[in-house]
This record gives C-alpha cells, structure tokens and sequence, in this order.
C-alpha cells in the first residue's frame, strides 16, 4: 500500500500558491520539514494533520490518499475476478462485470472489455459485439495512458476483428502504422551490446526469428483467415526443439512449395 501523503500535500501547497517558507509560518514549522514531508522523508505529525486538513478544507483520508489506495485495491480485485472469471470461460459474466466496472472507473477497463467482446465477437461471429470492441479499442489508443507496447497490441487485435467484420482496407491500414521489423525489439536488442556480446545477442535474436516464423510454418494447414494467432495471447516459446540447419530446411520446404 502506497502512501502519497508528500504528493498529494505539495499539490494542495501549490493550489493555494504558496511556498515551502509560506506554509511554514502557517504550520509553526520549518521550511526544511515542509520539504521533508513533501519528498516523503517524513510525516507530519499526527496531532498537525486536522489543522491542515481544516487549512485546505479536505479530510484527512485525502491528504494521506486513502482514496487513491481504496481505488487502486478495488481495480486490483476486479481484475482478479474478471481473470477468474475468463479462467472458467465465463464470457457473459465477465463481460456484466467489466461493463459495471467502467461505470465506476471510467477507461480503466476499456481494454479488458474490448478483448472480451472480442472473444465473444469471433466466437459467435456477431458483427455488432466486434463493432463494439473495435470502437473501444480505438478509444484506448487514442487515450493519453497507453503505452508503446500497449498501443501496438491493441492495434494488433483491432487488425484481426477488421479482418473479420471484412474490412480489408482499414486492416492494411493499421498493419502499415505499426513499426517495420527493423524498429521491433527483438531486432535492435544487440545493438546495446558489443564486441562478443553482440555477436551472442545477434545469434538469439535471429534464432527467436527462425523458431517464430517456423513455428507460421508448421501451422499454416491450421491457420484460420481473419482469427488471432494463440501466440498472441500465449507469447512464443523461443528454445528452439530443431537445430538451425532443420529449421532452414523447414523454410526451404516452403519456398520449394512443399506445404
């Protein structure tokens, strides 16, 4: 449990414009233990605490942040549930749950509602539930809190449901937004490297890309158009069970049209 009692006390300082020396001389204490109380070094003590909330017109739960921590516990716990929930492929009841959970918390579930929908979308092959995940989708990416990582898997998913719901275009589309193989990670982890290391790291990495495209390979009698790979759910498992020399022959095979 964090405590922001220093973040949340600077915010209130500064919305009332003042400085570190100002609300000393309020308080009876120093500048230097204002500052303290702001980088968390330090608390104010509890017989100060109901002055300055009276001072700042709040409550004591806010200057401490009980709010903040009450919330953040609440999200944890629907998570688990809904992950519980998924778990025994309770589709509907996950979906009931993550709607409710918006009400709450407003973009705090967008993308765990949209992956249902989308599951529930695919399954049943019900064009308006995939509509739906596709607008919530766009609204994550389009939030301030995305990040990089989030935004390309997010725009990953949405790639598939457009192939789905036919959308051929607007697929290609965001197949082309996403960053060339060149700008992935796996690429340019060597580079942080040199002499020997990157020698080593350039070996993983062009292994993890013959294991991965492989493993395409391998399933190409078992690939469905338009749905998401389990990989993308499941990750990849990069420890390679061939030696390189077979899997080169695998990618042979499939350039001498042996699949």
């Amino acid at each position: 449990m964090k405590i922001n009692i220093g973040e949340n006390l600077k915010k209130m300082r500064l919305s009332k414009d003042l400085t570190q020396e100002q609300l000393a001389e309020v308080f009876g204490v120093s500048p230097q233990a204002i500052s303290r109380w702001e980088n968390n070094t330090a608390y104010p003590d509890i017989t100060i605490l109901p002055g300055i909330a009276i001072f700042y017109e709040t409550t004591i739960d806010s200057i401490i942040g009980m709010d903040d921590i009450r919330k953040t516990e609440s999200i944890n716990k629907i998570h688990n549930d809904v992950h519980i929930l998924m778990r025994e492929n309770k589709v509907d009841e996950t979906i009931t749950m993550l709607r409710n959970a918006l009400k709450l918390y407003p973009n705090s579930f967008l993308g765990e509602l949209a992956e249902t929908l989308a599951v529930k979308g695919t399954q049943n092959n019900d064009v308006t539930i995939m509509k739906e995940a596709v607008t919530l989708y766009e609204r994550c990416i389009n939030s301030n809190k995305i990040s990089m990582k989030g935004k390309s898997t997010t725009t990953v998913h949405m790639i598939f449901l457009n192939l789905k719901l036919g959308m051929i275009d607007k697929a290609n589309e965001l197949v082309k937004s996403l960053p060339h193989f060149w700008e992935s990670r796996e690429v340019l982890i060597p580079e942080v490297y040199c002499g020997d290391e990157y020698v080593e790291e350039l070996k993983k990495s062009i292994i993890k890309a013959l294991v991965f495209f492989c493993g395409k390979i391998q399933n190409l009698q078992s690939r469905k158009y338009g749905e998401i790979p389990s990989y993308f759910q499941l990750g990849v498992d990069f420890n390679p069970t061939k030696s390189v020399a077979e899997i080169l022959d695998t990618i042979n095979d499939l350039f001498n049209n042996r699949y």
